[in-house]
């Protein structure tokens, strides 16, 4: 390699490269443009990733790679263990200096320097991007196949570059706030989301300074996908904003409006009670109702349907009282469209949703767990992690008295995420007391998919367990997540795209009640699934010869499939004998075991 002529190709790549930094609208643009101009400077560089995020508190993942090593990034995850504050990229954020670093002489580099190897790369150059006083900030990481590169092109023409990028990251940085910033809708001239969230909180101060009390209208257009397929978007946003003109009209001068996205709008009625509020929701409803917009001489017409919420009878904190207006428009939605439903009808589900939020915070709501064994040697091969509140008498309720209030009102991520985390705990203990490897089944839910900061979170927990465990990270990991089609019904691409995280750090899959619905044979389709749990209530009718058949068709499915079959309720020696003779692998049931609280809270 001829250095001079080296370092003229990296200065030109960087010129180029400043005038694209300019030209990035996001953060996320703008590294990506560096990543772009590093790889394409010199076939000497194999390998280019960013990262953006906040690395005080999260583990630091690749958000982009490019070069022909990139597939080395593909599981690649920095830590918060020590082992991990030791390495170049971390050292380099800690820092906020460049790092360089020899593969395969830096004793940093750990786990992963066969690894590098195996893609050839022999130098690396971490490049810390942006303000080190401010929590969201990135990170370049730049590799070469030959050793001693950037010593001999030198490094400085790469820190400038850094130098330029956080510059430009910042701006973007800046833009990004003032758009967030925007208060006003612009289709409807509403307030958005973003600043109807602080009406919210406020309004909720005051009503609890003084006493009086105030409703919420949470209300969604019906049909109205239908009226955006069929009629375009422009059509769709002329009955956007005639609704907002509509509701401005019917609404009192002191009530607040906003749209909270999509075909939703929310209303706040300061000094309402709820029998008030229900007449004020039911007068717009009606005005609704009437409204058309006219269309090549066709009439467009929509109807709106309500959920109303009401402080402090309702719920006592903000998030509360939107989740119990959405159950009452749910509601409202479910029993026909068009009308108005107050949350008291859903009295029962709010009771039960509040027994959750308790248990949760006073460590109430626990794992039980139940065996899963081999069926034809009896062994037990794994436990399922279910869900159990432990009222305050300390009586456990089982997950089939709250989970359907926990779906309604959207709290199933609280109650996955302290199963999920309670079970990595117990699964952390078992290796280390020397216990079998067996699997842990957990269900998860689309509901905490949702919540990246809880996704975040338990990978930080599953990194620790599998580094005190001594678990190879890059090996198949003993947690297997449930999954069903009433959770995860939708686009399957969105539904691949929220699993891959957990796929590529080693998690297996399972369908669970398969047979209960067409979806479920999307999933075997689709997703790299590795156990079939059939429906239980397949099972429990199993001595019935059609049946019977049924289940041995979906046996041999997953055989050509290569796929382990677990059969579930079975509850007595007749039942586990018809399975094995069916050649299902593993069951579970009263008949191997009930449910066990842990230990803490038998």
């Amino acid at each position: 390699m001829e250095s001079s002529q080296e370092q003229l190709l990296i200065y030109q790549a960087l010129l180029t490269a400043t005038t694209s930094l300019a030209q990035g609208s996001t953060p996320d643009e703008v590294l990506r443009a560096a990543c772009d101009a590093l790889v394409s400077s010199s076939q000497h560089i194999c390998l280019a990733w960013m990262y953006l995020g906040n690395p005080d508190n999260e583990p630091i993942s690749p958000c982009y790679s490019v070069g022909r090593a990139s597939e080395y990034t593909e599981d690649l995850i920095l830590d918060l263990s020590p082992e991990a504050m030791k390495g170049p990229g971390r050292r380099s954020l800690a820092m906020n200096e460049p790092v360089l670093v020899n593969v395969r002489a830096d004793p940093s580099y750990g786990l992963w320097r066969k690894r590098a190897i195996q893609y050839g790369l022999q130098e690396g150059l971490t490049l810390p991007i942006g303000s080190p006083d401010e929590a969201y900030r990135g990170l370049i990481v730049i590799f070469a196949d030959t050793p001693e590169y950037f010593e001999r092109v030198g490094v400085e023409a790469f820190v400038a570059f850094s130098q330029l990028a956080s510059v430009a990251l910042d701006q973007a940085r800046l833009k990004m706030m003032l758009e967030e910033m925007a208060t006003v809708d612009l289709t409807t001239n509403l307030l958005n989301r973003r600043a109807f969230t602080e009406i919210i909180h406020r309004e909720h101060a005051q009503s609890k300074r003084t006493g009086s009390p105030f409703s919420l209208l949470l209300m969604d257009l019906d049909r109205f996908k239908l009226i955006n397929d069929n009629y375009g978007h422009e059509t769709g946003d002329k009955i956007l904003s005639g609704v907002s003109e509509i509701a401005k009209v019917a609404l009192r001068s002191c009530d607040w409006i906003g749209r909270w996205g999509g075909e939703e709008f929310i209303a706040i009625l300061p000094d309402t009670g709820e029998e008030e509020a229900c007449a004020i929701a039911e007068r717009l409803r009606e005005k609704i109702e009437q409204f058309s917009i006219q269309l090549n001489g066709q009439s467009i017409k929509t109807t709106i349907s309500i959920g109303v919420s009401s402080y402090p009878r309702d719920g006592d904190a903000p998030d509360f009282l939107i989740r119990a207006a959405d159950a009452a428009l749910y509601e409202a939605k479910k029993t026909g469209r068009n009308r108005v439903v107050a949350a008291r009808e859903k009295h029962e589900v709010y009771s039960i949703a509040s027994k959750i939020s308790n248990a949760i915070e006073t460590n109430r709501l626990v794992p039980a767990y139940q065996t899963i064994v081999d069926l034809q040697t009896g062994k037990t091969v794994a436990e399922e992690a279910l869900a159990r509140l432990i009222d305050e008498n300390g009586k456990p309720i089982e997950a089939i008295e709250f989970i359907s209030a926990a779906t309604e009102l959207q709290l199933t991520h609280l109650i996955d995420f302290q199963i999920i985390k309670r079970t990595m705990n117990r699964c952390a203990n078992n290796i280390a007391a020397g216990g079998e490897l067996i699997a842990h089944f957990v269900n998860l839910s689309g509901d905490l998919l949702l919540h990246q900061e809880m996704i975040h979170e338990l990978f930080r927990e599953a990194q620790t367990a599998c580094l005190m465990c001594d678990i190879d990270m890059s090996s198949t990991k003993p947690l297997v997540l449930e999954i069903t089609e009433r959770q995860l019904l939708g686009d399957m691409n969105a539904v691949k795209a929220k699993l891959a995280p957990f796929l590529d750090f080693g998690m297996r899959l399972a369908v669970d009640d398969f047979g209960s619905g067409y979806s479920s044979f999307q999933y075997l389709a689709e997703l790299p699934i590795s156990f079939l749990k059939i429906e239980g209530s397949l099972i429990q009718r199993i001595k019935d010869k059609r049946i019977r058949q049924i289940v041995k068709r979906i046996n041999d499915i997953a055989k050509d499939l290569q796929l382990i079959t677990i059969a579930e309720f079975v509850e007595d020696a007749d039942t586990a004998d018809i399975l094995r003779d069916i050649g299902i692998d593993w069951a579970q049931g009263y008949f191997f075991g009930r449910p066990v609280l842990d230990a803490r809270h038998s």
